[in-house]
Order: structure tokens, then sequence, then C-alpha cells
């Protein structure tokens, strides 16, 4: 009986030992939107993660333990989560004191640049996108004059895609979306968004569980032995004694009779 109780006993620690190690939190404190950017790319990589929380205490992202990893590598290529898209109105709120005309500019720029950059990342195969307008801050001829912008465009993408056509598309967009610059102010360079990364690094040997994991093994181990022990004693007095476990009484000897 009582090795039957240990192996059961095991059996538990066994169970509470891999009870939800199965999911692993990625992000959280999202905003729907962002929950909803996250959740759509890793489910184009086919990667099983699962949305939860609610509006006011924010959303979080799990994936399988199993895909760690790629959903990491995907985050990082595509910098999610994203920043909440730029408002041009946020850059001149009502209360806002009147700034110099420079200061103005620069930031209506510098929105532009953001807004460009979020029109750019809908593209299908753009993984990433950065923006950059080149204008003379300490200018006087700034305002006057408005000299002609120079803006570059970096992009990684994903797949292959005819850069020639894709390059010239860009830039028609890029001309476009701001008033003062040059089709051949324009320039575009493009990488190739790296692999995904798979599998976690290959290290040296780990420990197979945690410190924490060890002293928890031990106290329920230890309980499992003593509670084991006090069941066995409690049993083994309370056994009726067997005719075997009986020791006879001493009988004396009887003494020789003279005849």
């Amino acid at each position: 009986m009582f090795k039957r109780l240990l192996l059961t006993g095991t059996v538990i620690l066994a169970a509470l030992l891999t009870t939800g190690c199965n999911d692993t939190l990625l992000l959280n404190n999202l905003s729907q939107e962002q929950a909803n950017e996250v959740l759509a790319v890793l489910q184009q990589h086919n990667i099983a993660s699962q949305k939860s929380g609610t509006l006011k205490e924010g959303y979080a992202i799990s994936v399988p333990k199993s895909d760690t990893t790629t959903a990491l590598s995907i985050l990082n290529q595509y910098q999610l989560p994203a920043k909440a898209e730029v408002q041009i109105s946020q850059a001149f709120p009502d209360n806002a004191l009147i700034s110099s005309p420079q200061a103005e500019r620069a930031r209506m720029l510098s929105l532009q640049e953001q807004r460009l950059e979020q029109s750019l990342k809908i593209i299908s195969q753009v993984v990433n996108a950065r923006v950059h307008v080149s204008y003379p801050l300490n200018d006087n001829t700034f305002i006057t004059d408005l000299p002609a912008e120079h803006v570059s465009i970096l992009i990684t993408y994903s797949g292959s895609l005819n850069e020639n056509m894709f390059i010239s598309k860009i830039k028609t967009l890029i001309k476009n979306g701001l008033s003062n610059v040059r089709f051949e102010d324009i320039s575009v360079v493009l990488f190739q968004a790296p692999p995904l990364q798979y599998s976690a690094p290959t290290q040296g040997a780990q420990p197979l569980m945690t410190p924490w994991l060890y002293a928890l093994c031990g106290v329920l181990l230890a309980a499992l032995l003593a509670g084991g022990s006090v069941l066995y004693l409690l049993v083994k007095k309370q056994r009726p004694e067997t005719p075997q476990d009986v020791t006879p009484p001493d009988v004396p000897e009887k003494e020789d009779m003279p005849v």
C-alpha cells in the first residue's frame, strides 16, 4: 500500500510541474488596435496566437511555447506593437502656445514623415519603412523661399518584387504626399528582410529545472514520504496480531519425579 501511495504522489507531482506550461505570454497591456494588429501578423505566419483581456484592463497576446522564438522574431521585424497612428491635430492642440513659424513647419514635416511611414507599411510586402525629410531648421530662407526638400526612404520587404517598378511607385507616392519635393530628390533604398528565426540559439547544457522547481519538488516529495510513513505506522499499529506474531509464554520445565 505504501508503494502504491508513493507512485500516486509521484504522478501527481509530475502533473503539477507540467500544468500550464503550454502557452507563453508574449505581450500585455496592449490597446485593442495593437492587439489585433499583432494577432493578424502572427497568424499570417501560421502562429496560433490567442488574444485575451478587456478594453479597460488592456489586451494580452499568448503563443504556444514552441513558437515563442519565431513570434519574437516576427515582432522584431515588423516593429510591433506599433505606436498609435499620428493625427495632424495632435501637433496643434487648441490650448497650445503659439510657436515660431520654423518650429511649426518642423513639427508639420515630422508628422508628414510618420504618416507616410504608416502609408508605406500597409503595402503587403513591406515589413518596415522609414521616411526622412531634410529641412534646414536654422536657415532664414526656410519660411520665405521654401527650398526644395530631399527625401530618403528605407524599406525592408519580404518575398520577391520588381525593384525598379516598386521604387517608381514609392517615389510617386512620396512626391504627391509632400508639396515641395522634386522626383529626382527622392531616394529609395530597399533591403530584403532577414529570414525569421525559428529556434532559440544553441546553448550549453542547462539545468532541466529552475531552482524554484527543485525546491517545489523537494517539498512535495518530503511531504509525500512523511505522509506515507505516518500512514504506514498507523496501519501497522491498528492491524491485529496474528498467531505467528504471538510469542508463547515460557513453560517451566518439569522436574524428574523419583521412582
